[in-house]
C-alpha cells in the first residue's frame, strides 16, 4: 500500500511546494524528494531503517545550515510525515484500518524526527558561531499584545523567579518581551524536566488538564526577564478581534507538543551522559561568555547541579558525579558554587559525537 500511495503523496508534496515557494518545484527538488520517498519505501519493505535514518540526519544538518531553529526543523519534519499519513489514508482500500495506519505512521514519525534532531544537533555542536537570528513563531499574536500592552499584565522576573502552576485551571498565554526563561514540565513526583529555553519573542501556553493533577507547564527566569500575560478570556477577545492570530496560537501549541515528544524520545533512547553533554553545549551557545575562537566558555547563568539535573530528567547525585568526571579530564571547571566553565568545548563535542554513535 505504501508503494501504491506514491502518486497521492507526490501530488500532495507538489501542491505543498507550490504554496510554500509560490511556483512549481524545480526538477532537482522533485528528484531529491522522490529519492527520499524511495528510501522510505525500501526501509519499510525491508524493516531496515539505517539508510533512512542517515538521510534524515543529513536533512537535520541541512536545515541547521539554512539558519532555522530546531523547533522549525521538527515542525517541518512533522508536516512531511503528516503528508505521508494523508497519502496512505487516501490510497487505502479498506484492507487496513485507519487506526493502524495512523499508529504505524506515528512510530515512523518518531524515528524520523529523532534522526533529524540528531543531525541538527550534530551540525549545531560543530558550529562555533551563535545561532543566526530567526523569525519567532507567534508574530501576529505578539504584535497585538505589544500594541495593546497597557491592557495586559506585564511581569518582571529576576533570575530564579518562576511562573508557577495555574491553580485556577484557566488557560493562560505568555509572550517573552525580554530575557530568557527555562520552560519546564512539573512532573507528578515533584521533579521537573526542561522542555526548551525561551528568548525574546517566544510565546507559550499554560494550563492544567485536571484539578487533581500536579503535572503542568511552568517557567523559570534564567536571567532578568519581562513577560506579557493574557488570561483565557483576554485571549479569546484578542483572537475575536484578529482571527488570523489564531494560527500562531495553534502553531505554538503544536510546537510545544512536538518538543515534548522529542524530549520523551530523548529520555527513552539516550544516556544521561549524552543529555548532559548536549545541554552544556546548548547553554554555552545561549549564555556563553568566551573568546569565540575555540577557547573556554563560561556559562553566564546560575547553574547548580540540581538545576542541571532538572534540565535533563536526572538527579543531583548523578550529575555531580558526571561533572566531577569531566573536571578530572579538564573538560569543565566549577566557577564558584553556581557557575560552570567549559574549558575544552571541542573535547565536549567529541564526547557528544562518540556517545551518539
Amino acid at each position: 500500500m505504501l508503494r501504491r500511495s506514491t502518486v497521492a503523496y507526490n501530488n500532495l508534496w507538489v501542491e505543498h511546494s507550490r504554496k510554500e515557494f509560490e511556483n512549481e518545484p524545480k526538477a532537482e527538488m522533485i528528484t531529491q524528494h522522490l529519492s527520499y520517498w524511495d528510501t522510505l519505501v525500501e526501509a519499510v519493505d525491508a524493516n531496515e531503517y539505517s539508510e533512512l535514518m542517515k538521510l534524515a540526519q543529513s536533512t537535520g544538518g541541512y536545515l541547521h545550515k539554512l539558519g532555522i531553529d530546531i523547533a522549525e526543523a521538527i515542525q517541518r519534519t512533522v508536516e512531511a510525515t503528516n503528508t505521508i499519513e494523508i497519502a496512505l489514508l487516501e490510497a487505502n482500500s479498506d484492507e487496513v484500518s485507519a487506526t493502524e495506519i495512523i499508529t504505524e505512521v506515528a512510530d515512523l514519525r518518531s524515528m524520523i524526527v529523532m534522526a533529524v534532531v540528531e543531525g541538527f544537533r550534530e551540525a549545531s555542536s560543530i558550529a562555533d558561531a551563535k545561532p543566526k537570528p530567526r523569525e519567532r513563531s507567534g508574530e501576529r499574536l505578539r504584535a497585538l499584545l505589544t500594541r495593546n500592552e497597557d491592557m495586559y499584565p506585564t511581569v518582571d522576573l529576576r533570575p530564579g523567579d518562576e511562573i508557577g502552576p495555574p491553580y485556577d485551571q484557566e488557560l493562560r498565554f505568555y509572550a517573552v518581551k525580554s530575557g530568557k526563561l527555562r520552560l519546564y514540565n512539573l512532573l507528578p513526583n515533584g521533579r521537573t524536566i526542561t522542555i526548551s529555553i525561551l528568548s525574546e519573542g517566544d510565546v507559550f501556553l499554560q494550563w492544567r488538564t485536571e484539578s487533581t493533577s500536579l503535572s503542568c507547564i511552568c517557567a523559570e527566569a534564567m536571567q532578568a526577564s519581562r513577560v506579557i500575560t493574557a488570561s483565557q478570556k483576554q485571549l479569546v477577545d484578542l483572537l475575536a478581534a484578529q482571527p488570523a492570530a489564531a494560527v500562531d496560537l495553534i502553531a505554538n501549541f503544536a510546537r510545544r507538543l512536538t518538543e515534548s515528544q522529542a524530549l520523551i524520545e530523548d529520555l527513552m533512547n539516550n544516556s544521561v551522559d549524552l543529555r548532559l553533554y548536549r545541554t552544556l553545549l546548548d547553554l554555552a551557545r545561549e549564555f556563553g561568555n568566551g573568546n569565540g575562537n575555540g577557547g573556554s566558555i563560561v556559562i553566564g547563568v546560575p547553574l547548580t547541579h540540581q538545576r542541571l539535573a532538572d534540565m535533563i530528567g536526572s538527579n543531583r547525585v548523578t550529575i555531580t558525579r558526571k561533572l566531577h568526571e569531566l573536571q578530572k579530564r579538564e573538560i569543565v571547571a566549577a566557577r564558584g558554587t553556581r557557575s560552570i566553565e567549559i574549558l575544552d568545548p571541542e573535547a565536549l563535542r567529541r564526547l557528544t559525537r562518540l556517545e551518539s554513535e
